[in-house]
């Protein structure tokens, strides 16, 4: 019996040179176009919702200017089939200025097909915990933080957990994370992570089951030292997260 989410189709190895993504490999990433331009990432949490970050879509939360579009590895692929969106609900506590409470979801109009390109990722339970130093995987047509293009082929990334009390180490982030914060990459810098995109998803792979630990939400730069990238952890966030699904059926 197939698990209802987190689960991928064994997919052929189509990966040329680096880190760029082959079809059905992160089924639950989608790419949010707003006025028909990529601007952030999300991840299918069931057939009717995505979940993203706030930051994404605060002042922008017109639902018809967005489109979502998922089940391809190139943008040219995208636009065969945009799925409109119906609501759009950012956390009420989002604070732009330190980036708290940074998630949001957006309700599709219609269903998601769910056909091995497009796969809903689990949320963690509550309370589960991902270990530091646990190899998670960002993905994404980020473009670098430093005003680059936005990739037109999906990247992907492994980066290690790290704790909130290395995070928030004077060297580091100083003091700024807090418990719904989550710090994943490399201290040492230099290991290019910046193939996430705000909102997509920091997933991690527990018995092969894929979980959403994390939504890509902020960092310093593009891998340099002492930024790693911070996301908002998904454990804090699941009673609003089912709370808005609840209120929006």
């Amino acid at each position: 019996l197939l698990a209802a989410c987190g689960t991928r189709a064994s997919y052929g190895p189509r990966i040329v040179g680096g880190n760029v993504s082959s079809p059905r490999q992160w089924p639950w990433q989608v790419s949010l176009q707003f006025q028909g331009h990529h601007l952030c990432g999300g991840s299918v949490i069931t057939p009717r919702w995505i979940l993203t970050a706030a930051h994404c879509v605060y002042d922008l939360y017109l639902p018809s200017s967005w489109s979502v579009q998922v089940g391809f590895v190139t943008q040219q692929d995208a636009q065969v089939h945009p799925h409109s969106v119906e609501k759009i609900i950012y956390h009420r506590n989002y604070k732009p200025k330190t980036m708290g409470n940074d998630i949001a979801l957006m309700k599709l109009a219609a269903p998601l097909a769910l056909n091995g390109h497009i796969e809903p990722i689990c949320l963690p339970n509550f309370g589960e915990h991902f270990p530091t130093g646990k190899m998670c995987w960002v993905s994404g047509w980020g473009a670098t933080v430093e005003g680059g293009d936005t990739s037109d082929t999906m990247n992907y990334a492994g980066v290690p957990l790290i704790s909130n009390a290395i995070c928030n180490h004077r060297d580091v982030y100083g003091g700024i994370i807090t418990s719904s914060m989550l710090c994943a990459g490399f201290l040492k810098g230099g290991v290019d992570t910046c193939q996430g995109d705000s909102g997509g998803p920091l997933a991690c792979e527990d018995m092969s089951i894929w979980k959403l630990v994390g939504t890509t939400s902020f960092g310093v730069g593009c891998a340099e030292k002492n930024k790693p990238g911070v996301y908002s952890r998904t454990t804090s966030f699941l009673d609003w997260i089912h709370e808005q699904m609840e209120v929006w059926v």
